[in-house]
C-alpha cells in the first residue's frame, strides 16, 4: 500500500501543484500585473499605421458583413491609416467588401483595401500571399499587423487596447487576446467550447506573467510589422517544416498560430495575453456527432502541438525562459499523469474491489468542480455540465496527445481537405504503431504491477485463473485466501 500510495502522491504532487502553480500566476497577472500595464497602454502614443490580414474560406454574405463591419468601424476609431488585405474565396466578395469600405467616410486618409482570391491550397498559402502584398507597402516604426480569421467578430475598442499593449511594451513582439465561443450546435457542444476557452484563458495570464504565451491563437494576434513583414516570417508561414529523425521532414499544413509563435520565440521576443479584450469566434463542429468532431478537432489542435513541441524545447530556457520550458515539457508528461487515475481505478477494480469505484467519481467531480469554479471566479463562465466536460476532455485529450506524439506527421484541415505532407514509407508508419504499443503496454503493466504490488504481488493475490481473466479484462474467481475465509 505504502509504495502505490507514494508513487500516486508524486504524481498528484506533481500534477496538482502544477495546476495550483498556473492558477496563483493567472490571478496575479489578471489582477496585479497586466492592471499596471494598462495604465501604461493607455498613456501609449497610437501606433504608426496598422495592417490587417483577413483570411476567409467559403463565408457566408451575412457573416462577412458582420466581421469586415466591426473591423472598419475599429480602424475608424483607431484613427491610423492603413490597410485591409482581404483573404477570400468568392469573387463576389469584393463587390460587397468594397461596397462597405467606401460607405465608411469616417475612415483615415490613406486607409486601403486590397481582395487576394485563395487558390484553394489552404490557409497558409492565402497568408502568404496577404503578407506578400503588405510587406510591399513601407511601414513606418511602430506600426502594428493584425492576423486574424474570416470568423472573427471584434467588439468595440478591441483594436485599440490591444496595439495599445504592444506600444508600451517595446520588447513585446506580438499579443493575442481572450476568444468567446458563438456556437453553432446544441448546448453541450457549446459548454464544450466554453469551458476549453476558460481554461484557455487561465493558462494564457499564467504564462504571460513569464513574458511568452505557449500560442498566438490564429484567430486573432497582433504582431509588430517589421516582424509580421519579414522575410522569415512569411516563409515560416509558406513552407514550415519540422525534422523528425525517424519521419524526416513533415510540412506543417495546419497550425499556422504555431509557426507565428515559433518564429516570434526564437528571435528572443516576449508575447503577453491582453485579458481585458474579447473577439468573438464562431464555432461549429466539422461533423454533426459531437464525440467524432471533438476527435478530429484535437488531433489537429494536439498535432500542432506535438509538431511544435520538440523544436520549442531545443531553443532551451534561455531563449523563453525556464517556465515556458518546463511547460513546454509538461506537454510530454502530462498525457501519461493524466491517465494514471483512471487506469489505477480500473486496475484496483479487478484485484480488489470495486467499492472504491464511487469515491474515485466523487473525488473526480470535486476535484473537477473546484477547478470550474476558479474558471468561474476568473471568467465568468460555467455551467453544471462543466466538471463532467472537463474530465472527459482530459482523458480523451491525454489519449490522443499521446497518439500524436508517436504519428506526428499525421494531420488534416477539417474546413479544406488538405491532409498531412509527410513522406514515410510503410516501415516507419509501423515503427510508430509498434512504438506507441511498446509505450503503452510499459505504462499499463506499471499501473498493473503497483496495484499488485501493494497487495503483496498479483500473482499472490489470484490464482493463474485470475490472472488469465485479469489480462482478459474480467474479475475471475474469488482469489483464494477469500474463498477460504468463506469456507471456514
Amino acid at each position: 500500500d505504502r509504495g502505490l500510495l507514494a508513487a500516486l502522491g508524486v504524481i498528484g504532487a506533481w500534477r496538482w501543484g502544477w495546476a495550483a502553480l498556473h492558477v496563483a500566476r493567472s490571478a496575479v497577472w489578471r489582477w496585479a500585473a497586466f492592471p499596471r500595464l494598462r495604465r501604461q497602454a493607455d498613456a501609449a502614443p497610437k501606433p504608426a499605421g496598422i495592417a490587417v490580414l483577413v483570411t476567409s474560406y467559403r463565408m457566408s454574405a451575412e457573416l462577412n458583413a458582420v466581421v469586415y463591419g466591426s473591423l472598419l468601424a475599429e480602424l475608424a476609431q483607431l484613427g491610423v491609416p492603413g490597410v485591409v488585405v482581404a483573404c477570400i474565396t468568392d469573387p463576389a466578395d469584393v463587390h460587397v467588401l468594397e461596397w462597405m469600405f467606401n460607405a465608411r467616410p469616417d475612415l483615415p486618409p490613406g486607409t486601403a483595401l486590397h481582395c487576394v482570391l485563395q487558390d484553394g491550397t489552404g490557409k497558409r498559402s492565402a497568408m502568404a500571399a496577404g503578407l506578400r502584398e503588405i510587406a510591399r507597402r513601407a511601414w513606418l516604426p511602430g506600426s502594428v499587423l493584425v492576423l486574424m480569421d474570416g470568423d472573427t467578430i471584434l467588439t468595440a475598442h478591441s483594436l485599440s487596447r490591444t496595439c495599445a499593449v504592444l506600444m508600451a511594451r517595446p520588447d513585446v513582439g506580438a499579443v493575442t487576446t481572450d476568444n468567446l465561443p458563438l456556437v453553432k450546435g446544441h448546448s453541450v457542444t457549446r459548454e464544450w467550447y466554453r469551458l476549453r476557452l476558460a481554461h484557455r484563458d487561465s493558462l494564457m495570464c499564467s504564462m504571460s506573467l513569464a513574458g511568452r504565451v505557449l500560442v498566438l491563437t490564429g484567430r486573432f494576434s497582433a504582431f509588430r510589422a517589421d516582424i509580421a513583414t519579414s522575410a522569415a516570417f512569411i516563409d515560416a508561414i509558406t513552407a514550415d517544416t519540422v525534422r523528425h529523425r525517424r519521419l524526416g521532414d513533415i510540412r506543417m499544413v495546419t497550425g499556422d498560430d504555431k509557426s507565428t509563435w515559433f518564429a516570434v520565440l526564437r528571435h528572443g521576443w516576449k508575447m503577453l495575453y491582453v485579458p481585458d479584450v474579447v473577439v468573438l469566434n464562431v464555432e461549429e463542429l466539422p461533423g454533426r456527432s459531437l464525440w467524432r468532431s471533438s476527435i478530429s478537432l484535437m488531433v489537429r489542435w494536439y498535432g500542432n502541438m506535438v509538431r511544435n513541441n520538440g523544436r520549442a524545447i531545443r531553443l532551451g530556457p534561455g531563449r523563453g525562459g525556464w517556465l515556458t520550458w518546463t511547460s513546454l515539457g509538461d506537454q510530454r508528461i502530462s498525457p501519461w499523469t493524466s491517465l494514471v487515475g483512471v487506469t489505477t481505478m480500473l486496475f484496483a477494480c479487478m484485484v480488489w474491489s470495486s467499492s472504491s469505484l464511487p469515491y474515485y467519481v466523487a473525488w473526480v467531480l470535486l476535484s473537477r468542480l473546484v477547478i470550474c469554479g476558479i474558471y468561474w471566479v476568473t471568467t465568468g463562465r460555467f455551467h453544471a455540465l462543466f466538471p463532467l466536460i472537463l474530465y472527459v476532455h482530459q482523458v480523451l485529450g491525454a489519449a490522443i496527445k499521446i497518439y500524436m506524439f508517436f504519428h506526428p506527421d499525421r494531420q488534416g484541415w477539417n474546413r479544406q481537405k488538405v491532409r498531412g505532407a509527410g513522406q514515410p514509407g510503410r516501415r516507419s508508419w509501423l515503427l510508430s504503431d509498434v512504438y506507441m504499443a511498446i509505450a503503452v503496454g510499459t505504462f499499463v503493466l506499471s499501473v498493473a504491477f503497483s496495484v499488485g504490488v501493494a497487495e503483496g504481488g498479483i500473482e499472490r493475490k489470484l490464482p493463474a485463473s485470475g490472472l488469465m481473466a485479469l489480462v482478459q479484462g474480467s474479475p475471475g474467481p474469488l482469489p483464494i485466501s477469500k474463498r477460504r475465509n468463506s469456507a471456514d
